[in-house]
């Protein structure tokens, strides 16, 4: 039996809820015993409407339900809850069914002075019912009076459990109810009723304003601290105040060009770049702030006509099948259109590194491996291996429905250099040279970088809803965790709990690898796992109701989502420079690419192919 302290309070027309009781009825547990049962209904604001009664116990005063003592003695179980009704039964009918339940009882209970099934009521606010409450006639509870405490307790036990019509209710007593002022039904519902006095109509009014001005505060509070977190974090990035960042920010500034040029060579050839200014004038983004704080740690194209000569693609000689514009069945025109740009950028990289990567027609005698992972139906996979017939292609997808399409595809374009696999990006075993993943969402990408980094290769990588990202990391496609390997990976004799983590295995006697966030010893050492996180959630913002994507991240609202999307990409280059590869951030060729235009550039270290084409930090400590 519950205590005085835990009791319970529900409001009906002459009964008012305390909040004990309806928290847990919001949490969907049961009151009398404890147990997990169906959620139940809003117990206030159904209550607060219109209930009928049957056998009321009126008295003098018109109401149907009396008060009698304080909130803390036995009379509130008198009152007797009683859920888990059908809510397409006629409130009648549940009345009927409740009260011969009751008399079918042993040992036999009390009849009840009254029963309460809260219905919907009438009105235009029952005719804005959500879609799944359509046809609805109660609200899935009733409320039943005894004479005494003890009557409540008998009648509470005995239906508690009951089978009626195939379902088994749920009931537990310890109702508190108090008096209305003269007699009116209490209305404590906080979107108002008909009837609704003045008085409580402001109330509710300004309430509603404080709640708001509260949240904006929390809000205000939240930005300033990421903000923050923010700048502390550019300022202690490895390659912040270096010779190369301040030679890039001096190249981007007219004003400081030939000094820049006068300064002593540090060995950096990118330095050496003519610089024509066209990002600076085409680049959505790049404005002084960028150049000067997150954008010095990115790698910029020196020449526009360098920079769009190696992404040129001849779409019109490309097979119908392979061009994403051509073949694009899902966005429209416009989506094809950016995935074009979106080839191009990874392709003026590639045709950077053709010579490190093997991909010089005779100049190798291996045939390179190209894995795109994430592939889905291939939009950036075919048109590279168009482009680029002296390479072997793979692309990787867990959606079976992908891969058929990508396979079919690559048989219209007559590309024999594709193949198509289905299966986890962490379980990949096969051979890789270049590590693609265009849009690949979460911690997919951190198990590219890692399938890379255990064989040694080059990736090019364009980030996706890094707000996915979870403690631990998460799977490279959300609800597939029965499709991933728990054996032993790390050779502690015990099977590996990949619910908490993800682990890549490259296989072929490769270690695995785990995924852990922060990525880096630089970002780790700045902030906890929880911040990071908030951090990521917050990159992944991108407009609201009123505030399209585009107008978000070009305005002043999207300052510091660019800056913690930025944060959170340094991040992970930073690790692949820890483990032994030179990096360079960068944005994609074509500003009209798309929001989501972070790519990730790594090399082993030595191998640096796009110092030839591109000024700013190699981020190789």
């Amino acid at each position: 039996m519950p205590s005085s302290a835990m009791r319970p309070r529900i409001a009906m027309p002459t009964l008012v809820r305390a909040g004990t009781f309806a928290r847990r009825v919001a949490r969907g547990r049961s009151v009398a015993r404890g147990e997990s049962t169906a959620r139940r209904p809003s117990v206030r604001r159904a209550m607060s409407t219109r209930c009928e009664t049957v056998g009321t116990a009126a008295s003098d005063d018109g109401a149907s339900v009396r008060a009698s003592g304080a909130a803390r003695d036995d009379s509130g179980e008198r009152y007797v809850y009683v859920g888990n009704l059908d809510f397409f039964d006629d409130p009648e009918d549940v009345r009927r069914y409740l009260a011969a339940a009751l008399a079918r009882a042993t040992p036999a209970c009390p009849v009840p002075a009254s029963i309460a099934v809260p219905g919907w009521g009438s009105g235009p606010r029952v005719d804005q019912r959500k879609r799944r409450d359509e046809g609805k006639l109660n609200r899935g509870f009733a409320v039943l009076e005894f004479a005494d405490a003890d009557a409540g307790r008998a009648a509470a036990a005995a239906l508690d459990g009951a089978d009626v019509n195939g379902r088994a209710l749920r009931s537990s007593p310890g109702v508190t109810v108090k008096k209305n002022a003269g007699g009116a039904p209490s209305d404590d519902d906080d979107d108002g009723d008909d009837g609704e006095d003045e008085a409580a109509a402001r109330a509710r009014a300004e309430r509603r304003a404080h709640n708001r001005r509260q949240r904006r505060r929390r809000k205000q509070r939240d930005a300033a601290a990421l903000e923050e977190r923010l700048e502390r974090l550019m300022r202690t990035h490895p390659l912040w105040g270096t010779d190369d960042v301040a030679a890039g920010k001096a190249r981007r500034s007219v004003a400081a060009d030939s000094a820049a040029d006068d300064d002593d060579d540090d060995g950096i050839r990118s330095r050496d770049l003519e610089y024509d200014g066209w990002w600076d004038d085409d680049a959505w983004w790049d404005d002084d702030a960028w150049r000067e704080g997150w954008g010095s740690l990115y790698s910029v194209w020196a020449s526009k006509d360098d920079a769009t000569g190696l992404g040129f693609v001849d779409w019109a000689k490309c097979p119908p099948a392979a061009d994403p514009a051509a073949s694009n069945k899902r966005g429209g025109a416009a989506r094809g259109r950016r995935k074009r740009l979106q080839v191009e950028s990874f392709r003026a990289v590639v045709r950077a590194a053709a010579t490190t990567l093997g991909l010089d027609p005779g100049g190798s005698k291996r045939r390179p491996t190209i894995v795109d992972f994430g592939c889905g139906t291939g939009n950036l996979l075919l048109p590279l291996a168009a482009q680029h017939p002296e390479a072997d292609f793979v692309g990787l997808d867990l959606n079976p429905r992908s891969i058929d399409l990508l396979s079919a595809r690559a048989r219209d374009a007559g590309l024999a250099n594709v193949a198509a696999r289905v299966g986890l990006i962490e379980e990949y075993e096969g051979p890789c040279d270049l590590a693609l993943a265009l849009h690949v969402c979460g911690s997919g990408t951190d198990a590219v970088l890692l399938q890379a980094q255990a064989r040694r290769a080059a990736f090019v990588v364009a980030p996706c809803c890094i707000g996915k990202l979870r403690d631990g990391g998460l799977k490279s496609v959300a609800g597939m965790k029965n499709a991933i390997s728990t054996a032993d990976g790390d050779g502690d004799g015990k099977t590996d709990d990949l619910d908490d983590e993800l682990v890549v295995r490259p296989g072929g006697g490769m270690p695995p690898l785990t995924v852990i966030h922060p990525r880096s010893r630089w970002m780790r050492g700045e902030v906890q796992r929880p911040a990071y996180m908030d951090m990521a959630a917050a990159a992944d913002w991108s407009g609201h109701a009123g505030v399209d994507a585009m107008e978000a991240f070009t305005g002043e609202l999207g300052r510091l989502p660019r800056a913690a999307k930025a944060a959170v990409e340094l991040d992970r280059g930073a690790a692949a420079a820890e483990a032994g590869y030179g990096v360079r951030m960068m944005k994609m060729l074509h500003p009209g690419a798309g929001l989501k235009n972070d790519v990730i550039v790594g090399f082993p270290r030595g191998a640096d192919p796009l110092r030839e084409h591109v000024f700013g930090p190699n981020a190789s400590f």
